[in-house]
């Protein structure tokens, strides 16, 4: 029976539907349900744009990281151009993240999951998603999916199939 489940997140659309799916069934295992969001190194700040939706998380992360700001930045790659230092930048990054999975913890909350804790992390993607199961003794891993395409995806292969072909639990991939 499933009793432990890893949802993990980006803040993406499929990564939505993935906070979805594991809330739902954490609703009806009785599971506990731990939310992750790996932290995004190396992302330009367009990507990042992408992912947070825009105005509400803008807005909090700049006002959590850069308090005494004058004029509130308009989107993430405005937020970024401010940062000053590499520490300034990993604030920004690290705050975005809090936001991300507190945000996917609420939604899972409003599903009805009963027990969702909160896990922000350094790291490569699959590996700390692989190691995160491991640590909390996740039944159950679920994450969306979101191939990168083309031979970028040949090369590098993508974080769900990594998970999937090295998790030691099941793992359920939401298109």
């Amino acid at each position: 029976m499933t009793q432990k489940i890893l949802v993990a997140t980006d803040g993406s659309d499929t990564a939505r539907k993935a906070v979805d799916m594991a809330a739902d069934m954490a609703a009806a295992f009785d599971a506990k349900l731990t939310v992750l969001h790996v932290l995004m190194h190396g992302r330009e700040a367009e990507e990042m744009d992408r992912l947070a939706e825009a105005e509400h998380l803008v807005r909090h992360t700049a006002e959590k990281t850069m308090p005494k700001l004058d004029d509130m930045p308009g989107s993430m790659t405005d937020l970024f151009r401010l940062t000053q230092s590499t520490d300034e930048t990993a604030r920004v990054v690290s705050a975005l993240g809090d936001r991300l999975a507190q945000d996917a913890a609420d939604r899972a909350e409003s599903r009805g999951a009963k027990d969702v804790s909160v896990r922000v992390l350094p790291g490569d993607y699959a590996e700390t998603i692989l190691d995160s199961a491991k640590d909390i003794g996740a039944d159950m891993i679920v994450m969306g999916s979101r191939g990168l395409g083309g031979l970028k995806g040949l090369l590098l292969g993508s974080v769900s199939h990594k998970v999937n072909q090295h998790a030691n639990c099941t793992v359920v991939t939401v298109r």
